[in-house]
Parts: structure tokens; C-alpha cells; sequence
């Protein structure tokens, strides 16, 4: 199958178990409501790395210099 075929397959499915959510039992809600919560938290989180990472004014993190031991 081509990956384009494999996605499209996929969102079908999806579709057709949303279709299927009104009529679904408290437990289905439950656990597709949990789903979404996760997935959401998931894109809200790489969202705000990429905005702290690439659009914070601040100078890259450096690494510290090691200073050679004076002799004692």
C-alpha cells in the first residue's frame, strides 16, 4: 500500500468511529476524551518548545569552558 493510501484508510476509519460516538457507551466517551486530551497536550507541548527554542530573543545555551587547574 501506498503511505498516501495507508493515511487515507486511517482518517476513514476515524471517521467512522466519530460517526459512531454519539451512540457509544460512557466508557467509549471516557477513554476517546482521554485520547484527545493526550494528543492535544502532545501538540501543545511541541508547539511551546519550538516557540521557547526558535523565538525567544535569548543567545543559544553555550557549553562552560573548562579552565586548566592552577598548580599548587
Amino acid at each position: 500500500m501506498d503511505v498516501k493510501e495507508e493515511v487515507l484508510d486511517i482518517l476513514e476509519k476515524l471517521s467512522t468511529k466519530l460517526r459512531g460516538l454519539p451512540q457509544a457507551s460512557p466508557l467509549e466517551l471516557g477513554a476517546f476524551i482521554v485520547l484527545i486530551l493526550f494528543f492535544a497536550t502532545f501538540l501543545f507541548m511541541i508547539v511551546l518548545s519550538c516557540v521557547h527554542c526558535c523565538c525567544c530573543g535569548k543567545p543559544k545555551y553555550q557549553a562552560s569552558r573548562v579552565q586548566p587547574l592552577q598548580p599548587l
